[in-house]
């Protein structure tokens, strides 16, 4: 979570050069895929999300936005649906660069869109049970990946607005030692909070 409060800062001091922008803080949950094994599942439980933003606005209409966000998703390995094995927490920090498309940012109501890139720094992942069966610490990979996100602010006064947002993250990293490499089939999904403040 370190990385989070040292980008907030960085974001609350960035020039105002635009026509106006916005800073916000997120929270709520994440979603990622299983990775399916011979005989076996990876699969990790619903997370918890929490992150920052800073929106730069050109016009009304359109924007670009830098975010990053910390997620947590606790994992286990299925066997014919049952948990046989806990290998741990595992930890994502997505760093996000998107152009977003505001449907009018200066109404009360704002329904908006976006794409962009995501680098994702992970976590390794190790357990007791891990190190009992002899695997021991795992390492995953950070790399880049696609994202797109929708959403939409309902401003509360001038200053402030709640938002929603779904946000897609295309992260598929491999794990493992060199000679047994393993895609972890992730890409999640974040479902989230905000309150955002416009300057």
């Amino acid at each position: 979570m370190r990385a989070v409060p040292v980008l907030a800062i960085a974001l609350i001091a960035f020039p105002v050069f635009a026509q106006t922008n916005d800073v916000a803080v997120w929270g709520g949950s994440s979603r990622v895929g299983n990775t399916p094994t011979i005989g076996s599942n990876v699969h990790f439980d619903r997370g918890s999300a929490y992150g920052v933003s800073f929106t730069h606005f050109f016009s009304h209409h359109y924007a670009a936005e830098i975010a990053a966000y910390e997620l947590r998703h606790d994992g286990t390995i299925r066997v014919a649906g049952v948990d046989a094995l806990d290998i741990g927490r595992l930890t994502m920090t997505p760093l996000t660069a998107t152009l977003q498309w505001h449907a009018e940012h200066e109404h009360r109501f704002d329904p908006y869109a976006g794409a962009g890139l995501a680098w994702v720094h992970a976590s390794n992942i190790h357990s007791s049970d891990l190190t009992n069966a002899g695997i021991g610490t795992v390492h995953v990979e950070s790399r880049v990946g696609f994202t797109a996100l929708a959403g939409a602010s309902y401003a509360i006064t001038h200053p402030f607005a709640v938002a929603v947002e779904a946000r897609y993250i295309g992260y598929q990293p491999s794990s493992g030692p060199a000679d047994a490499r393993l895609k972890l089939q992730l890409s999640p999904l974040v479902y989230s909070v905000g309150l955002r403040w416009r300057f």
